[in-house]
């Protein structure tokens, strides 16, 4: 037996330091890491064997164990894999210490390969030294008849001594710090190795714990399953297999509406399980965009990222989402997720496979209508920021309309009849943005709809307000607002009666509009589409709606001139009275009075916010006083 001592460089304390700030977000990935490279050793001793028929030895049926001594505060991780001579001890554990030098973290910080560097210098063996005040490695080759030990309390030095050992392997002992002694707790390292660990295809043995009057007895049980369900053949399996895998990953008791397994051979070689869920999860809130959120990326299938939010459109946050691959370093980071043009393609792949399987269950499921109750509001986000899909998308929508329908635009459009514009027969898709559905029914243009039995669409959520601004046209339809001045055509008749009434009233309108003050009325037009209503308030194209204005006023946005566009119906017995006041006393208070109470009066019905409550109360007196 021969025993060295050696010497950390000053620079390796700077090591600790950014391992627990950059490199590794918890310390909980130590586990992972000591059990990730074992997987990956092994796996190279079984690519040797096939060339060495004698190299495993006796012994090929690898395992990992794991023991806990909960009296001297350590965990032991122990395998049967082929590891490091002597020399390569020194050059892989010292050598790397020594490397931590200036140079080198000048070199990491700069570098934005930051995973070669990390497997370059292995750095993955000391994570351990985020958890632990002492470790002692025990490692056999089958290249050399003794064994390696290696001590080392981290900061101050480390030492190499040998062993005599028959058997190949490595053991790693752990001595935990104090304040993290809950990792000697059997069930935090059963957590840990299902979270992570639990798909490798080596088993992982623990020592039971919980029988410690009888020790003799104990036994070593399997915690990890090895067989991850995407790497198995779709005819294995069976839809409780899925169902069960789902409920495993989501908290969720209900059968997902949905699922895509995919397995693919492509620039990047990955497998995908989607499950689109058919009710909201009480145990999972993915209302907040700015919340963590699936997918769980894999990589050799160890789980690397819980979050990892760049292989996933946030509008696609509701979907359950696994993807492994084995074409990735086990030490990828969200940085390089985000600039990897591989990974912007599967995205884009399965987002269309994606958007086909939830079609197909627009038809043909049953329970498609309560999946729409539950996430069409993540449909609209997902219309109005996805260019590409846009139509695709808003055919999997349904939406409430005048005629109490809840339909697809698709249906819609099979529905309607067409209208004529410049002579050519035409199909527009007509909606009308409301607060509510009650404000949406009393609009002031909605009579001349249902009087014709022409359904319109009633959008009467805030999203809506964004999605009209994306989606003008659906399969060369356009969408268009029942205020929208391209409607429909007048007939000659229609505008001899306009154009007659305009001469009749052009005093009148004058003073209308002097009267409400023209900073807030853009012009006065008179219409005959408004039924029984006095008039209505359009706003001009491109102009705010209600509900905008509101919205941009709420986030104290500057709101440009959003004058209005009054229409009025000249056939209304309120009209024929302001006439004949006003031919009475041009100077009429009673006529002023009248026409800015009727005028704040189609302000509320259309949910705009008057400027003074007070005159308006006081204006109402003055009526119910006469």
């Amino acid at each position: 037996m021969s025993k060295k001592t050696y010497s950390f460089e000053a620079e390796t304390e700077r090591l600790l330091e950014l391992l627990t700030h950059s490199i590794y977000s918890n310390k909980e990935i130590f586990l992972r890491e000591l059990i990730s490279n074992a997987s990956d050793a092994i796996d190279k001793a079984r690519i040797k064997s096939l060339t060495d028929v004698n190299y495993l030895w006796e012994n090929s049926n690898f395992e990992i164990k794991i023991n806990i001594d909960k009296e001297n505060k350590t965990i032991t991780i122990e395998d049967n894999w082929v590891w490091m001579t002597r020399d390569e001890v020194i050059t892989n554990l010292w050598t790397i210490a020594k490397s931590w030098t200036k140079d080198f973290l000048d070199k990491l910080k700069e570098t934005k390969e930051q995973n070669n560097l990390i497997w370059q210098f292995w750095v993955w063996f000391y994570s351990v030294f985020m958890i632990a005040n002492k470790v002692e490695l025990e490692t056999k080759s089958n290249d050399s008849d003794k064994s390696i030990v290696w001590i080392s309390e981290w900061k101050w030095k480390f030492e190499i001594n040998e062993w005599n050992k028959e058997t190949r392997g490595t053991l790693i002992k752990i001595y935990i710090k104090d304040e993290d002694l809950e990792f000697i707790e059997e069930w935090k390292l059963k957590e840990l190795i299902k979270k992570y660990s639990n798909f490798i295809n080596i088993p992982i043995l623990m020592l039971e714990t919980e029988n410690e009057t009888n020790k003799d007895n104990r036994k070593y049980e399997q915690v990890n399953e090895t067989k991850a369900i995407w790497d198995k053949q779709k005819n294995e399996l069976k839809e409780e297999d899925y169902e069960k895998f789902y409920s495993s990953i989501s908290y969720d008791f209900a059968k997902p509406l949905t699922y895509i397994h995919l397995n693919t051979e492509w620039t990047i070689s990955y497998k995908s399980i989607l499950f689109v869920p058919s009710k909201k999860n009480m145990f999972y809130n993915n209302d907040d965009a700015t919340k963590d959120y699936w997918p769980k990326l894999f990589v050799q299938n160890v789980l690397i990222l819980e979050n990892a939010k760049d292989l996933l459109p946030v509008w696609l946050r509701f979907i359950h989402w696994i993807v492994s691959t084995n074409d990735l370093p086990l030490n990828i980071s969200r940085e390089m997720l985000q600039s990897n043009n591989t990974l912007e393609k599967i995205k884009k792949s399965l987002t269309k496979k994606l958007i086909e399987k939830i079609a197909i269950e627009l038809k043909d499921n049953t329970e498609y209508d309560e999946f729409l109750e539950n996430f069409w509001k993540f449909l609209k986000e997902w219309i109005y920021y996805e260019s590409e899909l846009r139509e695709k998308i808003a055919e999997l929508l349904k939406f409430n309309t005048l005629l109490n329908k809840k339909i697809t635009l698709d249906k819609y459009l099979e529905e309607i009849p067409p209208t004529k514009k410049e002579d050519k027969e035409i199909k527009n898709i007509y909606y009308v943005l409301a607060k509510n559905e009650n404000e949406a029914r009393s609009n002031p243009y909605i009579d001349n709809f249902k009087q014709k039995g022409i359904d319109v669409i009633l959008l009467t959520d805030p999203i809506d307000e964004w999605l009209i601004q994306v989606l003008t046209e659906y399969k060369w339809n356009k969408l268009l607002s029942i205020t929208n001045s391209e409607l429909e055509e007048e007939s000659k008749e229609e505008i001899e009666k306009i154009e007659e009434s305009k001469k009749e009233l052009k005093d009148l309108l004058e003073l209308i509009k002097n009267t409400i003050w023209t900073d807030k009325i853009e012009s006065i037009n008179i219409s005959n589409k408004l039924w029984d209503n006095l008039w209505a308030l359009k706003t001009k194209e491109w102009g705010l709606t209600p509900q905008m204005e509101k919205m941009m006023k709420a986030m104290w946005q500057h709101i440009h001139e959003n004058k209005k566009i009054l229409e009025l119906n000249s056939n209304h017995r309120i009209i024929k009275m302001m006439q004949d006041e006003f031919n009475t006393d041009i100077k009429s208070e009673k006529l002023k009075d009248l026409i800015l109470y009727t005028y704040e009066q189609a302000i509320l019905l259309e949910w705009w916010e008057l400027e003074d409550y007070k005159w308006f109360i006081n204006r109402v007196n003055k009526f119910i006083e006469k």
